[in-house]
């Protein structure tokens, strides 16, 4: 691979990444006013993403009768302005046409609520430049100018079994990256790569930095690089100069043999700190919208203590098993883990609705959005 390993090791080279994120940040700002959204006060930012909704998306009568998306763009709507949002992150896929008529029905309901839209797209799309200047199109309809992507479906420590898979995912991404970046240019799109259980914070800077566009950042999640070990402030921090999106989470751990389970919890019953990250995240970007994903699900483990977890590693990174375990593994949750696999489809559907509930009242009632 001629493309060297992303790493931050090298003083010079972050010295110069630091510039570049610092001239980033300035032309991040440049294209943002030109798009009228860097330094105005948005007092609605606090949005609903689609993957709240993976029980309601997974009982819905279309899903189930294998037509049309499993929770259509208008009803998806109607729903998050039920839980008190004021925008939502919404699957290109939950979009029923793209036909103008219909698009023009969206975008008159989303402004009749007065909500914003973010739209997800898969990294498929950025593969495809015929698929992205359709995506554009829609995005361009609806009035929509930030898209959120993440690039890897699973989890690294699970997709990936050597470090040469995880350096061809590594080299791909950036060429895709490259290729595309003069198209998202051209529809004045700001597109945010989501931290997806893949990318150290480190990585995903130094990506960015090379890259060096001012419509390519990061989607924020709050609670995702816990699977890499890493410090939710921490990651917020490095990730800041570049963001575009977020996803707001809180997170509860408890430990098992071979590393710790993880859960989404509604917000406030975790142990993030969720308005110190609002605030790093917000000074970076004032128009930044805050989209909730709270995921009703099962506990994903994160077996760090096998082999198999370090093997996309030079090495297992012993100073960050124990800054891990020192500072964040000792803040276990004092409950059970949430878990609803074995419950009956009426109680799971419910327990997702408080969850989503719960959190909307915490992000506008306490976190202030």
């Amino acid at each position: 691979m001629n493309t060297p390993p992303l790493q931050m090791s090298d003083p010079a080279r972050a010295e110069t990444i630091s510039r570049r994120e610092f001239l980033h940040s300035i032309s991040t700002a440049t294209i943002a006013q030109t798009l009228n959204t860097k330094n105005v006060p948005a007092p609605k930012s606090f949005g609903i993403a689609y993957t709240s909704f993976p029980i309601r998306m997974r009982q819905s009568v279309q899903a189930m009768a294998n037509r049309g998306p499993a929770l259509p763009a208008e009803k998806f709507i109607d729903l998050c302005k039920s839980f008190g949002s004021d925008g939502c992150q919404m699957d290109i896929a939950q979009l029923s046409s793209t036909e103008a008529d219909y698009l023009k029905r969206v975008r008159g309901a989303l402004e009749g609520k007065e909500m914003f839209l973010e739209l997800s797209i898969s990294g498929k799309t950025l593969e495809d430049p015929e698929a992205f200047t359709r995506a554009a199109g829609v995005a361009q309809r609806l009035g929509v100018s930030r898209l959120r992507v993440a690039f890897l479906s699973g989890r690294r420590y699970e997709n990936f079994a050597e470090m040469k898979t995880w350096k061809q995912f590594v080299e791909h991404w950036q060429q895709v990256l490259r290729r595309v970046e003069a198209q998202i240019k051209q529809h004045k799109l700001l597109i945010g790569i989501e931290n997806h259980k893949d990318w150290l914070a480190d990585e995903l800077a130094e990506m960015l930095g090379r890259i060096s566009s001012p419509y390519l950042g990061a989607c924020v999640d709050f609670g995702n690089n816990l699977a890499l070990l890493e410090d939710s402030i921490e990651v917020a921090q490095k990730l800041a100069p570049f963001v575009v999106t977020t996803h707001l989470k809180d997170m509860a751990i408890r430990p098992y043999d071979l590393g710790f389970e993880m859960s989404e919890v509604p917000l406030g019953d975790g142990f993030l700190q969720l308005a110190k990250i609002v605030e790093i995240l917000r000074k970076a970007r004032r128009d930044v919208h805050f989209c909730l994903e709270m995921i009703t699900r099962d506990p994903l483990k994160v077996p760090y203590r096998e082999d198999g977890y370090w093997a996309t590693y030079e090495k297992r990174d012993t100073i960050r098993i124990q800054k891990f375990e020192t500072s964040l593994l000792s803040k276990v949750s004092t409950r059970s883990l949430p878990r609803i696999s074995n419950l009956a489809n009426a109680p799971m559907l419910t327990i997702e609705d408080e969850n989503i509930r719960r959190s909307a009242a915490y992000a506008k009632q306490t976190l202030g959005l």
